[in-house]
């Protein structure tokens, strides 16, 4: 069972050895480096190593900037509440934040080691051997050290009982062997969020006791308190010897002495625990902790300080990624010193692993290194986090964000984002001012019109500090086709008609053209279009169609109005009914298909587009006329004449039940209809060209 809960305080890591790997090229490439905050860079780092491509990211903080900050947070805000990085840096608006300290992933929920939050002690170091942690003190001094705790309770009548720990889930001691709990006399405060404290199958029947400002304010010595610690409360839990301590010696109404320490003794500001150390003195060192359960090519983190502790550096190594496959905690040691670490200790990792941030001029946080396999975030007991409280500065940088290609007559919106001289962004982007010297448009505000094909350059502004992005207007050529389109065609006297433009690029973009953009001119019929492409019909009298033109510098388009709307008739085989227009008349005659040819009754359709049949019994012809356009055709001849032109078809004419039947087909494009056939429904369907 102690190994067990040994393997479960490591993170839950895959086993395999932590000796350094023979590199493959040994080339360590810094990808990128950009401040995230005053006092605070992060760098990108690609190395080529035998297992495959490292991928890491390193946040370096100079303590020297008084304006940066490194604090450690617990889960939701309190121990036992678990949250992943992602929402703890959203939730403190943290810059940039990677996990913390190891922690019991079967118990409820706290750091193995030390933990101080803005300079209190908020969890006592566990009794293991070579375990560190990263301390910052008071004038802003990174330490990478051993941690140690020692407390007592004195109750009311003098008796007096040592203290095993502060806010610490169950865990075998590696010092003694022993249980942490059983026996045992822990204290609570009000950051531990959980109803039960130290609680696992080993230990017995607790008795706890609530203190408030030295003073017992309630007992519970049969199972201890179902709640958690409230507000400004502490809690002392006790089993075995410890819980009949508090029951012998403890009270309603009694004055205590609770007295705890740790150390180092330093003026500690923020401390989070650790691991083993990975760097010592700016070389790498042999793992001193079992890895049994922390080796192999993994996702790792781990935090490192420069000689003078004046730098931290926080490291967080992405594993089992198309883009990173990990690394051992022995290649780890070796890409720190590298990095120029002075000392370093290892953080929880492989599937805790994960590193979110600030980008430059941005609100809102992103990951930078995913969690192994690019899964989803393992929600961790707290987090180590970078702050800033600097003052709102003058604006330092700007980012302009909006179309880099415009039509003529096209405005594009542009966005700005900036941040200010400590690197933290500028809220009121008010402040920024849009302009464009070049006079291809229009400024409003942080909009620009385009007028005139070309490119030009807009900048944003701000005192000293501004930014540009150039703008193509495109011309004509850069078009390759240009459509008309109107909204609607029941036209009269007066109606209004909404028309667009869409140019395709030569590039295959399509993109709308403004109205105003192009020079507008009619044919054939009375009207006008205004500015924003509205069409307004005049007199059309017997106007049957007219022509709209649309020239965008110099490239021009038409559209084909019909003010008459086109005939139309349908028919299907077997049916008598025809429907013009939507109107329908029989025919005493149904439509028939022939040798696969359709046969239609000649009469009825010539008539139906208001055309003429002419009917010579004597050479048995008929003569169709419509639209300008004749044809002849005989009754069980193999060819036609069109316009006085021999034409042979494969279906002659025949007469049925009295009627002329003709080939559809050939006769109709003869005169210059059109024919569609609907094989589905057997339905013909013939329209004007």
């Amino acid at each position: 069972m102690k190994k067990l809960i040994s393997l479960l305080l490591a993170g839950a890591m895959v086993f395999l050895s932590c000796v350094p790997a023979t590199a493959a090229t040994n080339t360590l490439t810094m990808t990128s480096s950009t401040p995230i905050t005053s006092g605070a860079i992060l760098k990108n780092y690609t190395w080529d190593i035998a297992d495959g491509n490292v991928k890491a990211s390193v946040l370096e903080i100079d303590l020297n900037d008084p304006y940066v900050q490194l604090e450690v947070v617990p889960g939701k805000g309190k121990f036992t509440q678990r949250a992943t990085v992602s929402n703890m840096a959203n939730r403190t608006d943290a810059i940039a934040m990677v996990n913390g300290d190891y922690y019991n992933m079967k118990a409820e929920g706290a750091p193995i080691g030390t933990t101080v939050i803005d300079g209190e002690l908020v969890s006592s170091q566990s009794y293991l051997t070579g375990v560190y942690c990263l301390g910052i003190t008071s004038d802003r001094t990174a330490f990478v050290d051993e941690f140690s705790f020692s407390g007592s309770v004195i109750a009311a009548n003098g008796e007096k009982r040592n203290l095993s720990g502060l806010n610490k889930t169950f865990y075998w001691e590696e010092t003694t062997g022993l249980h942490s709990h059983i026996g045992r006399l822990h204290l609570y405060s009000d950051l531990w969020g959980g109803s039960k404290r130290g609680m696992d199958s080993y230990v017995g029947t607790p008795a706890e006791v609530m203190v408030k400002d030295n003073q017992v304010t309630a007992v519970a010595f049969d199972g201890g308190f179902d709640s958690a610690v409230p507000e400004g409360c502490y809690i002392l839990h006790g089993d075995g010897g410890a819980a009949d301590y508090l029951r012998e010696n403890m009270k309603v109404g009694d004055i205590i002495q609770i007295n705890y320490s740790y150390k180092p003794e330093k003026d500690w500001q923020m401390v989070i625990g650790g691991h083993a150390l990975l760097v010592d003195n700016g070389q790498t060192v042999p793992y001193t902790k079992d890895l049994s359960a922390l080796g192999g090519v993994r996702a790792r983190t781990a935090a490192g300080i420069s000689k003078d502790g004046k730098t931290v550096y926080i490291i967080a190594v992405e594993g089992r990624t198309s883009e990173s496959k990990g690394i051992t905690l022995g290649n780890l040691s070796l890409l720190m010193t590298k990095l120029g670490v002075w000392k370093a200790v290892n953080l929880d990792g492989g599937g805790s692993t994960t590193m979110v941030y600030r980008p430059l001029a941005e609100t809102e946080r992103k990951r930078i290194i995913n969690p192994e396999r690019n899964g989803a975030e393992r929600s961790v007991v707290e987090g180590l986090g970078v702050f800033s409280n600097a003052p709102e500065g003058m604006v330092k940088g700007i980012f302009i964000n909006g179309p880099k290609t415009l039509m003529i007559g096209e405005t594009g919106e542009y966005t700005f984002k900036a941040y200010d001289q400590y690197y933290n962004p500028v809220k009121d982007t008010s402040v920024i001012e849009l302009t464009e010297e070049a006079g291809f448009g229009k400024i409003n505000g942080n909009k620009f019109t385009a007028e005139q094909a070309g490119t030009t350059t807009l900048t944003a502004v701000n005192g000293s500090s501004k930014n540009t992005l150039d703008v193509n207007i495109i011309g004509k050529e850069g078009l390759s086709a240009l459509k008309l389109n109107i909204d609607q065609k029941n036209y009269a006297d007066g109606s209004t008609h909404q028309l667009s433009a869409k140019a395709t690029l030569t590039d295959g973009t399509a993109k709308d053209v403004h109205a105003s953009a192009l020079q507008w001119s009619l044919e054939g019929f009375d009207g006008t279009i205004d500015s924003n492409g509205k069409l307004t019909i005049g007199s059309l009298g017997d106007t049957k169609e007219g022509i709209v033109k649309a020239s965008y510098d110099g490239f021009e388009a038409t559209l084909k109005l019909k003010f008459v709307e086109d005939k139309k008739i349908q028919l299907t085989i077997d049916s008598k009914t025809l429907l013009k227009n939507g109107q329908t008349q029989a025919m005493d005659v149904a439509p028939t298909i022939v040798n696969d040819r359709t046969m239609v009754p000649v009469r009825f359709i010539a008539e139906a587009f208001e055309g003429t049949v002419d009917w010579n019994a004597e050479n048995q012809t008929a003569y169709i006329v419509y639209n300008d356009n004749m044809v002849e055709i005989a009754i069980d001849a193999d060819i036609i004449h069109v316009n006085g032109e021999a034409v042979t078809i494969d279906t002659p004419s025949q007469l049925l039940d009295g009627r002329t039947m003709i080939p559809l087909r050939a006769v109709a494009e003869g005169l210059g209809l059109s024919v569609n056939f609907d094989n589905a429904t057997r339905t013909i369907t013939i329209t004007e060209n």
